[in-house]
């Protein structure tokens, strides 16, 4: 049985869907919806429509027909998970991974939360419109839940952290070589943690020359409107 619940046991886990659903409840308990599958094999979270499926071998046909009724805008989650309850998607995401060891280099430059929206806003990656953007981004920066680095006019980053865990949640480069700093200094940031990326394939060569390894494949499947 899926239940809705108010309080989360996440097991650790080096897996994106995990550190994802972690930080959203660490960020937004009272705001956004979480669910247990029975004896903890899976979590879920939906928020605006989005939805996340952390499967530790769970009942996928159960699964499948929870996500019909909930009939969710986007789900996120590993690709076994996503053919197993009919939701392939259109491109799958290489999970990356590396332990943070990099020393910081140089000191980010302190941007407005517009400004650091302008870097960000780049083609191949996907942003919430502005308004949402600049709340949750203030919101997660207060409560000390992420981090980010930003040369303005050249690079930024983004990443969000819970624990030993963090993930980056985006980068842009206008300069060349200026993804390689960003990328650098916000592992600097986040200094001593298991730091995951979610990333296609035009780029997975990006951090593999920057030490990650791939840990395996997720995806987003979207609804077609």
């Amino acid at each position: 049985m899926i239940a809705l619940t108010k309080a989360l046991y996440l097991p650790e886990a080096l897996r994106a869907e995990y550190i994802k659903i972690k930080c959203l409840f660490e960020s937004y308990s009272e705001d956004a919806l979480f669910w247990v599958q029975d004896e903890n094999r899976a979590y879920i979270s939906m928020v605006d429509g989005n939805m996340i499926i952390y499967n530790c071998n769970g009942d996928t046909e159960e699964l499948q027909e929870f996500v019909s009724v909930l009939n969710p805008a986007c789900i996120f989650s590993d690709i076994e998970t996503l053919k197993a309850i009919g939701r392939l998607p259109k491109e799958e995401i290489y999970v990356m991974h590396k332990t943070a060891n990099e020393e910081k280099s140089q000191e980010s430059d302190t941007l407005t939360s517009d400004r650091l929206y302008e870097l960000l806003n780049v083609d191949g990656l996907s942003l919430p419109d502005y308004p949402h953007f600049a709340v949750d981004i203030c919101y997660r920066l207060n409560h000390k839940n992420a981090e980010y680095f930003a040369l303005l006019n050249k690079c930024a980053a983004i990443s969000f952290h819970t624990g030993k865990y963090a993930i980056m949640n985006g980068i842009a480069s206008h300069q060349k070589g200026y993804g390689s700093i960003a990328l650098r200094n916000i592992l600097a940031k986040n200094y001593g943690r298991e730091f995951l990326v979610c990333c296609r394939n035009k780029i997975k060569g990006f951090y593999e020359k920057n030490g990650f390894k791939e840990l395996y494949k997720s995806g987003y499947w979207v609804k077609n409107l």
